[in-house]
This record gives C-alpha cells, structure tokens and sequence, in this order.
C-alpha cells in the first residue's frame, strides 16, 4: 500500500521536470497527433521507397541543418561543433 503511493509519488515527480511528458499532454488535448497521422505530406513521404527515401532524407536535413544554423547565427548561437 504505502509502495503504491511512493511509486505514484515518484512517477507524478518526474513528470513535474519531464518536457516530454507536458508535450504529449498537450498534443493529446489539442488533438495534434490525429491532425498528423491524416496530414498528406506524412502519406506522400511514407509512401518513398528506395533512392527517393534516401535522396529526401538527405536533402530535407541537410536544408533543415543549413536554415537552423543561419537562424542561429542570427542570435549569437551554432549547432556546429566547430565554430
């Protein structure tokens, strides 16, 4: 009984500092998760099989990479290891 309540008490703790935990809350509340599993462009990028599969996911992170870096520069920050 008393095990119960400090494991419920530990879990509830944790989720008290757990970004995740509130992300999923509120995606759960606002329905954000259904909204994404309909989305067209999830169904069209699923649908990529081979060479285009990998072309996409190459050059989608490596935009994603260039206009987050420049983004970041803007305000004093780098993502790159080296600068």
């Amino acid at each position: 009984m008393i095990k119960n309540k400090i494991k419920k008490l530990l879990i509830a703790f944790g989720n008290l500092f757990d970004p995740g935990w509130y992300a999923d809350k509120i995606n759960t509340k606002l329905g954000l998760y259904e909204w994404a599993k309909k989305s067209k462009f999830r169904k069209w990028q699923e649908g990529l099989t081979g060479w285009k599969f990998w072309t996409w996911q190459i050059v989608g992170g490596i935009t994603f990479v260039i206009i987050f870096e420049f983004i970041f520069n803007k305000i004093g920050i780098t993502m790159l290891p080296w600068r």
